[in-house]
């Protein structure tokens, strides 16, 4: 009998974090098949399973907004050696570059990709900084629930073209912090080129 109770305890908790990061209602569950189980035609013309394995990537399940952006939005600054920081509003994100990470006056761009997918491209592509750029992203509007939230994180793209509304081929997952009391996500980002929040 304590065997039975255990098993649906496990049954139970799997369910509940399943719900954690849901894709069109907060508490709806996820039905996302691990990446070896997959077997979706990607734009590469493979599965997601071989071009997971073959390149390296990783399997995510990405946030989304409730209310799409309706176009690109970019923004640039010229940022220095004191640093600076980069916002988008209406996008629910930040980008703080701390004193020290660069060396030399740079123009930092960044866009906040149309549609409900909080991704965002940056540039100059593959720069490297001194010292992590701190990352920040509001989740209201988003369909991020308090259950989900030990397992948001930053996932890296190389390739926009890789990103799907249910599933996304990430080269990198970063961990970060989740502020519930105002209710954003920060991570740290090391260098540039393209960063999805994921859960």
């Amino acid at each position: 009998m304590s065997h039975s109770v255990r098993r649906f305890g496990a049954l139970a908790l799997g369910l509940l974090l399943a719900a954690g990061c849901a894709q069109d209602h907060p508490t709806a569950p996820i039905a996302t098949p691990a990446p070896s189980a997959v077997a979706t035609p990607d734009l590469l013309g493979g599965t997601l399973a071989t071009v997971t394995n073959t390149l390296g990537l990783t399997s995510a399940t990405p946030l989304q907004r409730k209310t799409p952006l309706a176009a690109d939005i970019t923004v640039s600054k010229t940022i220095g050696v004191a640093g600076g920081t980069l916002s988008i509003p209406a996008a629910g994100v930040t980008v703080t570059v701390p004193y020290g990470a660069l060396s030399a006056n740079t123009v930092i761009t960044m866009t906040a990709r149309k549609g409900s997918l909080l991704a965002y491209d940056f540039s100059p592509h593959g720069v490297v900084f001194a010292k992590p750029l701190v990352f920040n992203q509001k989740l209201s509007g988003t369909n991020a629930t308090l259950l989900g939230a030990p397992f948001i994180k930053l996932g890296y793209y190389t390739d926009a073209g890789l990103l799907g509304q249910t599933t996304a081929l990430v080269a990198q997952v970063l961990g970060g912090l989740v502020n519930v009391l105002n209710w954003s996500f920060t991570a740290p980002i090391p260098h540039f080129s393209g960063y999805l929040v994921i859960c």
